[in-house]
Formats: C-alpha cells, sequence, structure tokens
C-alpha cells in the first residue's frame, strides 16, 4: 500500500522531507502552513494536489496516512498530538518538542495509538557517520575515552522565527549543536547522558528585537558524561555549538573520537582551514531518503524507526539539561 502524506511548512526541511517522501514512492497529497500563497507556491512545485493555511483540517482529513511536521518549533507538540489523534503515523523534525515534558507526552501518545513517530535526526541515516559508528562497534580503535562533536555555522546564522524563543526554545544549541548531541550518542552505541553541563551565550549576534531578555544563544560548550554500556568507564562528549562563527572546525554534526586505540573522524578532510569546496552538498538529499524509507516501512510494519520517538527524546533531555546548566552557572 502506497502511503499518503501531509506535509505541515514549506520552508527547507519540509521542502528535503517532501522530495525524500516521492522519491520513496509515497503520495504527497497536501500541505498546509501559516501564508497560504507560500503554501500554494510548494504545492505548485512538489506536484501536489491540495494546500491550505488550516493544518488542523489537514492532518484530520481521511486521505491522508502520515505527517510530516516541519514547521517552527513550537508547533511541533500540539500538531504531532492532533496527528496522532487522528490516527496518523508521524514524522516531526528535530527538535522534537519545545520541552522533554511535551517530548513525553508525544511519545506517550504515539505508543497508546500504535503509530510510528519518527524525528528528524537524519544523520544517523549517513553513510560516513555509520561507517565510524561500525569501525567503534567492531572494536577497531579500541575503548573510547572522547568525542568532540560540532554543530556551528560560520559566518553565517538564521534569521525569522529561528531568533524568536517564543517559537524556537533556543537558538543554536538547541537548532545546530542537538544534531551533533545525537551524532555522538548514535557513535557510542545510544548511551544516556549520566551528567550534562555546559557554558551558553550570546556573543556574536544582535537579537534584540525579538530577544530582549537573551535567550537565544549562538555560541556554546556542552560537556556530556555518558552511562556506562557495558560496565566499564563511561565516555565523555564535548559538542560546540554556534552560529556566526568565525572559524569552522568542523562541518555540522562532524565528531573526532579519541581512543585508547587512536583517533578517527567522521568527514577528516574538512577541518579547520579546509573548509569542503563550494560544489559539496553537506546536507544531501540521500540521508533524508534513507530516513523516509525507514519512516515508511515501520508505518507498515510496527517496528521501531532509527531515529525513533527515543532518540529524540534523550537528545532533548540534553539541551534542555545544558540550558539548565548554563542558567545556572551565570547566575
Amino acid at each position: 500500500m502506497t502511503l499518503r502524506l501531509a506535509v505541515l511548512g514549506y520552508g527547507f526541511i519540509s521542502d528535503l522531507h517532501t522530495r525524500a517522501a516521492q522519491a520513496a514512492g509515497a503520495t504527497v497529497v497536501a500541505v498546509s502552513g501559516h501564508h497560504a500563497e507560500r503554501a500554494a507556491a510548494f504545492a505548485d512545485r512538489h506536484g501536489i494536489a491540495r494546500c491550505s493555511s488550516d493544518w488542523s483540517a489537514t492532518v484530520s482529513a481521511d486521505d491522508v496516512d502520515a505527517v510530516i511536521v516541519g514547521t517552527p518549533n513550537a508547533f511541533h507538540h500540539p500538531q504531532t498530538m492532533a496527528a496522532l489523534a487522528a490516527g496518523k503515523h508521524v514524522l516531526v523534525d528535530k527538535p522534537m518538542a519545545m520541552t522533554v515534558a511535551q517530548a513525553t507526552e508525544m511519545a506517550a501518545a504515539a505508543a497508546a495509538a500504535g503509530r510510528t513517530l519518527c524525528v528528524g535526526h537524519m544523520w544517523r541515516y549517513r553513510d560516513e557517520v555509520i561507517a565510524l559508528r561500525d569501525r567503534i562497534s567492531s572494536g577497531e580503535l579500541g575503548r573510547v575515552v572522547r568525542t568532540r562533536g560540532y554543530g556551528i555555522h560560520a559566518g553565517w546564522g538564521p534569521s525569522g522565527w529561528f531568533v524568536d524563543p517564543e517559537l524556537s526554545g533556543g537558538g543554536a544549541l538547541i537548532d545546530m549543536g542537538i544534531h551533533a548531541i545525537d551524532t555522538a550518542r548514535f557513535l557510542l552505541g545510544d548511551p544516556v547522558a549520566a551528567r550534562v553541563s555546559a557554558s551558553i551565550g550570546q556573543a556574536y549576534g544582535d537579537y534584540h528585537e525579538t530577544d530582549p531578555h537573551g535567550r537565544i544563544d549562538d555560541d556554546g560548550v556542552v560537556l556530556i558524561d555518558w552511562e556506562s554500556l557495558d560496565g566499564g568507564p563511561g565516555v565523555r562528549s564535548v559538542v560546540e555549538s554556534g552560529w556566526w562563527q568565525p572559524s569552522l572546525d568542523g562541518v555540522e554534526a562532524d565528531t573526532e573520537v579519541y581512543a585508547t586505540g587512536g583517533h578517527a573522524r567522521i568527514w577528516p578532510e574538512f577541518t579547520a582551514g579546509h573548509p569542503p569546496p563550494d560544489s559539496y552538498e553537506h546536507c544531501d538529499l540521500a540521508m533524508f531518503q534513507a530516513q523516509m524509507a525507514d519512516f515508511l516501512a515501520c508505518c507498515h510494519t510496527g517496528e521501531t524507526p532509527r531515529a525513533s520517538a527515543e532518540v529524540g527524546l534523550e537528545a532533548l533531555r540534553i539541551v534542555e539539561a545544558a540550558y539548565t546548566s548554563s542558567r545556572e552557572v551565570r547566575s
């Protein structure tokens, strides 16, 4: 059976998810967003028959089997909950929600409804990331001691709803750092965080118009101590996040691994002083297609997707703990 999808949102991420869904053989039957004219343009670009500014009616339509939530972060919880209540499967972009409490409610609702809930942690589907995970799990590098990950934009930062804390829930950490956090966790075999500490702040941008209380961060360092998976010493991870940084020490989600048997990183060719060429597409369609194929298959089989609700929940739990830690340090 070909699944029929509805897409909420018409921005960059919804474009990628829509292209991935169509490439995977799904039918996208509707798109909805706040501005009807932008939804109509998106529908025309992707050959989608129906567009609307009424997302509630879209997710409850009888001809929709699954919903892609690609809207601003503040809408992830209400839209996912509505879709699950209507009996739909959901792929929600990261962060899963604005708070751990919301994400927990979403995970519980999906389980109660018997629906698939997948979260947009797409780096778990990238070939280079999987290759390093397999090297680690094989024992090739010995015991992993520490990782260092990057979630940074150099010379650039987003605008619009990304810098409005009421819509985003934070800044570069919840936008970019969360990718590096989840990538480190995936590489290590998905341990849970035993302790999280962080120093996070504003350094480069002026967000006063949308963020008069200084809640949008564009520079931060997070330290995670992971619980051991084998009874031995746990691994610690350092994650750097930021917008408008003067240097790119590693591309998005790049992670270095320091182990008793050596050192490795996901993209060793793209380091400080060696940025990727203009022709290189880092957020390529292939990993989104792989994630979409996993999501669609799990909708049919009832199995758990690689980027599960638990994955999204643990990543958000670490981000929330990091923000809390940083506030405590500054107070």
